[in-house]
């Protein structure tokens, strides 16, 4: 298969994975020691045009977390069940968006895509952010090839089955 065929399906299977969750597991630093919470997301779609894989999120304005990002943006994040026999885990650069019309965008998305983020943004106060997907592996225990890896902007570099 060729170059273009592979980051089409590349794509696809990124697209796919992140259409079917609506939270991800975020994890922050402060000093060393490290914090992770859950928080909802929606995802700008990759596609021929875009490159880079962004997802929006919120913070409570008053959140560790928040405070953690504000000191270093850079993260580690996981999406996937409860009990995962596939999962994606990324790195990522926080930014925080203080645009009131780019933040309401954000809220409006993340609401369309969770009616709980919904009733959870209605109720705190919170802060929009991108967060700006550097680095991720797909890893599928169900497929082959078991896991995909992909960095950004996209070059894809799809691993065979691994054997665990």
């Amino acid at each position: 298969m060729d170059a273009v065929h592979d980051e089409v399906r590349l794509r696809e299977s990124i697209n796919e994975f992140l259409a079917r969750y609506d939270t991800l597991a975020i994890a922050t630093e402060d000093n060393g020691q490290p914090y992770v919470t859950r928080v909802f997301y929606a995802e700008e779609s990759l596609s021929e045009e875009r490159k880079t894989l962004t997802l929006y999120c919120t913070f409570i304005l008053t959140s560790r977390k928040l405070a953690n990002l504000q000191r270093n943006p850079r993260v580690g994040i996981f999406i996937g069940p409860g009990e995962p026999t596939a999962w994606l885990e990324a790195t990522a650069e926080a930014q925080l968006i203080n645009d009131e019309q780019a933040s309401a965008a954000i809220r409006q998305r993340l609401t369309q895509k969770s009616p709980a983020a919904a009733s959870f943004i209605a109720r705190l106060p919170v802060q929009a952010i991108a967060l700006e997907v550097r680095w991720l592996r797909i890893t599928d225990l169900t497929e082959l090839p078991r896991q995909t890896e992909a960095t950004f902007p996209l070059e894809s570099r799809s691993a065979g089955p691994t054997t665990y």
